[in-house]
């Protein structure tokens, strides 16, 4: 009798991946960034954040054409804006930057993304919920400064567990999106 399992790996952009982050750069030799809001190409999937990088900073997109992202080392702060054309702020959300072995804030509304040693935005989340089945799903973006100053950001999900407590599985997905700089200018200036 065979032993039934399950896996699933899916990284189309992993080539992509590996030559931008192995040249990345430090997201703190700057206090102030600006991204559009649209991939220099679509990632092919289908999830929070794909295609639009309004949805990755919780800010809105009507009428935005780019993100400002306004760092504060000292205080341990990301102020994210979505901008309209004329450089005008649309909406605004702050973040916590946290220590990567920092424990997440309990109890509260604050949105906050983990600051790496190497200079990286991390969002993580995990869930484990039993039912017929025994396992664990996790995820999150991770977030960088390609060696040309455009915005990385990768989106990566994965699972693992028994179905019906009898069949391991395990999938995980990673979707890359390269967002291009924007002048400080005007958001919709080339």
């Amino acid at each position: 009798m065979g032993l039934l399992t399950g896996c699933s790996v899916n990284a189309p952009q992993s080539a992509q991946y590996n030559a931008e982050y192995s040249q990345r750069q430090d997201i703190r030799t700057q206090n102030v960034y600006r991204f559009k809001i649209k991939p220099l190409q679509p990632s092919g999937g289908k999830y929070w954040g794909a295609d639009n990088l309004t949805q990755v900073f919780y800010v809105s997109d009507k009428n935005a054409a780019a993100i400002e992202l306004r760092f504060n080392f000292p205080t341990a702060t990301l102020q994210a804006s979505s901008l309209d054309e004329q450089g005008k702020v649309v909406s605004t959300q702050t973040f916590a930057l946290l220590a990567e072995s920092a424990t997440p804030p309990s109890g509260s509304d604050t949105k906050y993304l983990y600051l790496t040693k190497s200079g990286e935005l991390l969002s993580k989340w995990k869930n484990c919920t039993p039912d017929m089945s025994v396992g664990c799903s996790w995820g999150g973006h991770q977030i960088f400064i390609t060696h040309s100053a455009d915005l990385a950001v990768q989106y990566a999900t994965g699972g693992a567990g028994l179905a019906f407590l009898l069949i391991p599985f395990y999938n995980s997905e990673a979707r890359l999106q390269i967002f291009a700089k924007a002048p400080i200018g005007a958001a919709g200036d080339e």
